[in-house]
């Protein structure tokens, strides 16, 4: 049984905010997926693989879920190797916020640690207005660092200019492991409050994971069940019963004699062809 959907999200999609809501999780569950497959490739014991797979992936799966659908549009800033999705004006930001299903959403991060300049300016520009922050002292000193973001910020903002003034950031925060795959799902408006990535939610709610079951991203297509060719939807076959022929008793044989029913062999049967066997 699906979820009943949201005020906001139907705010936000219309009459197709179900099925935004389904591909959404279905793209994410599909990387998941992928990390998961790499970590077992790699036969390593360490998470690299797991974790750089899932972070490409995630924004690929995104894209491909989502790229015939109207009103789609990707945006990849300056110097980012990845593509962002925006649908009907909300740009989708996918992030990690913990590896297990016990940390509260209340306590997302968006990365693991300093933020960079380019997420910053996301939720500036197209969160909702901050009404809450929280000053981190910067004890690294890190004026090289400050100063490639700055860079990074200049590059981004032409293009991040170019999206519509009343495009809407959609934090999608989920929870996930190399081991369980993809465990909790949320989305909603938040506001960036400090320099490690800290968010409050102005909105929050879960996506059931089971909602992406109707919704399979486009890059894996679905195949549909064929419910007239499973066994126990046939009908069962007839077994027709006959009397034996009065010569195949008047000679107390098990098959015909030559001659009796036609050319086929040493008993009037034909052998079965291999393929036949196989059919068998």
């Amino acid at each position: 049984m699906q979820a009943e959907m949201s005020a906001w999200a139907v705010e936000r999609f219309g009459e197709r905010a179900e099925a935004v809501r389904g591909r959404l999780a279905a793209s994410l569950l599909e990387a998941a997926g992928n990390a998961q497959d790499a970590q077992k490739s790699s036969r390593s014991d360490k998470r690299y693989a797991y974790g750089s797979t899932l972070m490409a992936r995630r924004y690929e799966a995104l894209v491909d879920g989502f790229r015939n659908e109207p009103g789609f549009q990707v945006v990849r800033p300056h110097g980012s190797p990845h593509h962002l999705v925006v649908l009907d004006g909300n740009l989708l930001l996918p992030f990690r916020y913990a590896d297990d299903d016990t940390t509260p959403i209340s306590e997302a991060r968006v990365g693991d640690g300093r933020v960079s300049a380019l997420v910053r300016e996301l939720f500036t520009r197209f969160g909702p207005k901050t009404r809450y922050h929280q000053e981190v002292l910067d004890l690294d000193g890190d004026d090289e660092g400050e100063a490639a973001g700055l860079r990074e910020l200049a590059e981004a903002r032409p293009l991040l200019a170019r999206l519509p003034a009343d495009t809407r950031l959609i934090p999608v925060a989920y929870a996930a492991n190399a081991q369980a795959s993809l465990l909790k799902l949320y989305w909603g408006e938040a506001e960036l409050i400090d320099d490690m990535g800290r968010v409050h939610w102005v909105h929050c709610e879960q996506i059931p994971l089971l909602t992406a079951l109707p919704w399979v991203p486009q890059s894996v297509p679905a195949a549909e069940p064929d419910l007239a060719s499973r066994f126990d939807q046939i009908a069962e076959p007839g077994l027709p019963l006959s009397s034996r022929p009065e010569t195949e008793r008047a000679n107390g044989r098990p098959f015909p004699a030559d001659g009796e029913h036609g050319e086929h062999g040493e008993h009037g049967v034909e052998p079965p062809s291999a393929d036949a066997a196989e059919r068998a």
